[in-house]
């Protein structure tokens, strides 16, 4: 059985006013939340590794959110964290965001720059996990899709997400999260 306090006020510590706690909880909206709240948040895992021979960047089919903000001043947190790897020794792989068909945030790695690629240093089937986050504000209240891609060096080494090398061996599962903050 539920319990329930009923009293007519609250009066304040001093005994110089009262509290109204009518409709405070239920009454609670997104436009009355404060700013750096947490509004509402998506999450994606992948659940299948992939492999492909691949130059340039690529979609992870599975990577993709579309949220829809509540308010115009809505920030969306982009958190991304894909394990990946590759066939031959010295090779690079590097993820990044993209918000519809612009790159939002920056390319994950940074160790050279190769074609316009920020790569990450990969070793022969050396998987490594690779994270990137980003506060983006996308000043909308329409649908709004978030996706990860990967990028490979050229089609004679095979890259690998989801799993390390040449294996069957599933490792840390890649995720897409979304959180819509008040602004």
């Amino acid at each position: 059985m539920a319990s329930k306090i009923k009293v007519d006020q609250i009066q304040t510590a001093d005994g110089t006013g009262t509290i109204a706690l009518q409709n405070q909880i239920s009454g609670m909206t997104g436009a009355s939340m404060p700013t750096g709240s947490v509004l509402q948040v998506l999450n994606v895992v992948m659940t299948t590794p992939t492999a492909a021979a691949i130059t340039g960047w690529n979609d992870i089919t599975p990577l993709v959110l579309t949220i829809t903000p509540s308010f115009t001043s809505s920030k969306i947190l982009v958190q991304a964290n894909v394990l990946g790897s590759v066939s031959g020794a010295g090779w690079l792989v590097a993820i990044r965001i993209k918000r519809g068909s612009t790159v939002v945030g920056a390319t994950t790695g940074l160790t050279n720059n190769t074609s316009g690629f920020s790569w990450m240093t990969q070793n022969t089937y050396g998987g490594k996990t690779m994270s990137t986050s980003f506060l983006d504000s996308p000043s909308t209240t329409s649908a709004t899709t978030y996706q990860v891609q990967y990028g490979g060096p050229n089609t004679s080494v095979t890259t690998y997400i989801g799993r390390e090398g040449d294996t069957a061996a599933w490792g840390a599962a890649p995720t897409l999260t979304l959180m819509e903050i008040a602004g």
